[in-house]
């Protein structure tokens, strides 16, 4: 009798057992489970929290993250290091912001450092406390890591750059990229083994979180000139390097994979003479989502040639910035006709970068000593910078594609020639020496249902005398839908972060019929010119505003 009770009994244990095994790994699963396809990737450059007051503490970090609540954000990807070789939590592999450092010259990088050391002290650590209270809100986060920042170019001695940096200049690429001089060169093993190594401390370290992130976009430089392609394979083995340590450590866990998604330049051309061999890490089931993208606002983006290249399983979410030129910063209908661009491409979500930046406008603005980091104050429409109250609410519709649709949208397309890091701006412009018609082109999807259609181009470096003449997928334009205004003074600092010779702006009062849905053609002619005038003439800043 008493060996059937121990029996009986033992059999109980055995299920109880099981059964706690089992919520374990579901609460496992739980706390780390993230959309295979997200609809809004929110980056957070994890710098921002640290900026935004002196003394900040883990309650102004929880007020911090809980702006996400009731947003359509399905995964963060919090930036953990820096490409100089610096990170955010306790590691052992690179420098802590701040290590050795115990005066400083900058009040902004000395506040940085204050607050992660009182996080530290108050938390144990302030990455940590960050996946912490995303955990707590049941929200999904990766750690981000840049792989190759160029932060501590302006600064060789400071505290972005970590001793792994300094320690080796003979590692660096070198002049011909000028600013981004400064990033290290992978085909050095001792380079790509650092980012494995830090990937597999991550993981180690946080092992409640969804996964790794490699943030190929800060700065989409690794390998010497004309050398992307040749030396691709050591690239597409580093990343089989961190698939299998993310893959051993979920084994270790006994919970799912983790993911391992990788920002990338803008096309898989672009990718490849890079040294990101894409299609090839896909046929190996290698990463489960690519964000690409030119580093500013694109909104115009290739996402049709990613799809065509990569297998449903891999995610692919368009990489929008914050900023689609120096010192501007997108409204909430400019993030929206980039966000339903993206989705009309083929996108399966957005990846917003720098989102958090507008907290640096707000901290412009002077307030009360007295009065708590958190909220920031208001920045409401000031000089050309839109309401950031408004565009805050981007956060509650970009994952909505079929609602995009129907709301108005500012799109931007030509808004300068400046290179985007490895990918420079297709420019327009007429050549007065030969001004054969200039042709710009520009997509859209959703105009059919506009009540309001309104087209405007800039054409700069212009006198009143010269005229032109447009036509719109092949139609002429009737002089009748154009209006025609003229800036003699141009455009500088006074009014605009971007300088501008003078200029007139063109506004066509269109039907919607006479857009397409997808890519649409402006041609533009000079019809009349100033014979004593030479150069070219700039066709810039095209935009296309839907009122629903």
């Amino acid at each position: 009798m008493v060996r059937k009770l121990i029996v009986n009994a033992t059999r109980h244990v055995v299920r109880w057992l099981a059964v706690v095994c089992v919520l374990v790994r579901c609460s496992i699963a739980d706390a780390t489970a993230a959309p295979a396809h997200p609809r809004i990737i929110y980056n957070d450059d994890g710098f921002n929290f640290l900026t935004l007051g002196d003394d900040l503490s883990v309650k102004d970090l929880r007020a911090y993250l809980s702006r996400l609540r009731g947003t359509q954000v399905d995964l963060v990807a919090y930036c953990v290091a820096e490409g100089g070789y610096v990170t955010l939590h306790e590691s052992e592999i690179a420098d802590p912001l701040g290590t050795g450092f115990t005066t400083w010259d900058k009040v902004k990088l000395r506040r940085i450092a204050h607050n992660r050391e009182r996080l530290r002290a108050e938390a144990g650590d302030y990455i940590g406390a960050v996946f912490s209270i995303l955990r707590e809100m049941k929200l999904p986060v990766v750690a981000s890591i840049r792989m190759n920042d160029a932060h501590m170019s302006s600064d060789p001695k400071g505290p972005l750059a970590g001793q792994f940096w300094k320690k080796h200049p003979e590692w660096r690429l070198g002049a011909p990229y000028g600013y981004y001089a400064s990033c290290l060169n992978y085909a050095v093993p001792e380079v790509r083994d650092y980012l494995c190594r830090l990937a597999r401390e991550i993981i180690t370290k946080f092992p409640d979180i969804a996964g790794i992130e490699l943030d190929g976009l800060r700065s989409p430089f690794f390998f010497k000139p004309d050398e992307g392609r040749k030396n691709a394979p050591l690239m597409t083995e580093l990343i089989r390097q961190i698939r299998g340590d993310l893959d051993t450590a979920a084994r270790a866990k006994g919970r799912d994979r983790y993911l391992l998604r990788v920002n990338v330049p803008r096309t898989p051309e672009l990718a490849l003479d890079w040294g990101m061999d894409v299609a090839a890490w896909d046929s190996e089931g290698l990463v489960d989502g690519v964000s690409p993208g030119c580093y500013n606002a694109d909104f115009q983006p290739a996402i049709e040639t990613w799809k065509k290249s990569l297998s449903e399983r891999v995610a692919v979410s368009a990489y929008i910035n914050c900023s689609p030129a120096p010192a501007m910063y997108l409204s909430l209908e400019q993030y929206r006709a980039a966000a339903a661009n993206a989705y009309g491409a083929g996108a399966d979500g957005v990846y917003l970068f720098n989102f958090p930046c507008l907290d640096e406008l707000s901290s412009l603005l002077p307030r009360p000593v007295n009065q708590p980091a958190l909220p920031p104050p208001d920045f409401h429409a000031q000089c050309w910078h839109s309401d950031f109250v408004q565009t805050r609410q981007a956060l509650r519709e970009l994952g909505d594609a079929s609602g995009l649709a129907r709301k108005d949208k500012h799109y931007l397309y030509y808004v300068g020639q400046s290179p985007y890091r490895h990918y420079t701006q297709e420019a327009a412009f007429i050549d007065r020496a030969a001004p054969a018609p200039a042709e710009l082109s520009f997509r859209c999807y959703h105009a059919a249902n506009a009540k309001k259609v309104t087209l405007k181009l800039k054409t700069v470096g212009v006198t009143t005398r010269e005229q032109f003449a447009f036509s719109l997928n092949g139609q002429p334009v009737a002089s009748e839908r154009i209006q025609r205004l003229h800036a003699p003074g141009g455009r500088d600092a006074r009014i605009h972060s971007v300088k501008l010779e003078p200029y007139s702006q063109f506004e066509f009062n269109l039907s919607r019929d006479m857009l397409r849905s997808g890519e649409n053609r402006l041609a533009v002619s000079l019809n009349n010119k100033e014979p004593d005038l030479t150069g070219k003439i700039e066709l810039l800043e095209l935009e296309l505003q839907l009122r629903h």
